[in-house]
């Protein structure tokens, strides 16, 4: 499994790009954003680029908030990411200019917010998770690139039941209902679980045509019932 580095690996553009008009613009807005919700602060050493001390939140910072800006922030840097070498091969017409010089004074705000598992909420692990069963089942996800032939849908289910033991601090239960290709949550009702046939959706339990089938009697569902 390998993983893009986005921009953590630079220090600026290489070489001018042509934009959307007022992409500067929203690139230090959306970074002055989370630097006010999360109290991050730069600094600068010399006539080297600026960065941030830390992207460890300010104390008093809740877990809900530093897991709910740091997933914006991310996806915004990942867009951004995917923009930018969109732009340096097809340059928008009669779009804004943006040259390396430039580039510097927001770059350090393109950098990833790594949220610690010790403050993962709920939804939190849930997308993790959720990105981590799509790049094992081939589909590159948030650049994290499955290196080996896809797992299929229980396969990859096992890894995350794994991850589970020391990360579901919240009782998630993320498995893959059986002839699907998604992970559902048990705590919040995503599947049913059958002792015979495992994690299944309630359509798959109402089809299920196994006599005295667990999951049928534990909703209680006649055996004729369709």
């Amino acid at each position: 499994m390998s993983f893009r580095v986005f921009f953590a690996l630079s220090t600026g553009l290489s070489k001018p790009i042509t934009a959307t008009p007022g992409t500067k613009k929203e690139i230090l807005e959306r970074v002055a954003l989370t630097e006010k919700e999360l109290g991050l602060e730069t600094e600068q050493y010399g006539s080297n680029p600026k960065h941030w001390k830390s992207t460890k939140p300010r104390e008093g910072i809740s877990d809900e908030t530093f897991c709910a800006v740091a997933e914006e922030h991310n996806h915004y840097v990942r867009w951004v990411y995917d923009r930018f070498g969109h732009w340096s091969e097809s340059p928008v017409k009669n779009g804004e200019v943006i040259t390396p010089e430039e580039s510097t004074i927001f770059w350090h705000g393109l950098q990833l917010i790594d949220v610690p598992p010790s403050q993962w909420t709920e939804e939190y692990y849930k997308a993790r998770m959720e990105a981590n069963y799509e790049a094992m089942r081939g589909r590159e996800s948030e650049g994290i690139i499955f290196d080996e032939k896809p797992l299929t849908p229980r396969q990859a289910a096992v890894v995350i039941s794994l991850f589970a033991s020391y990360l579901d601090t919240h009782d998630l239960r993320l498995d893959v209902p059986k002839d699907c290709d998604r992970l559902a949550s048990l705590a919040d009702g995503g599947y049913e679980w059958c002792e015979k046939c495992g994690a299944v959706t309630y359509e798959h339990v109402k089809n299920c045509r196994k006599k005295k089938c667990p999951a049928r009697d534990a909703l209680g569902l006649e055996e004729d019932e369709e």
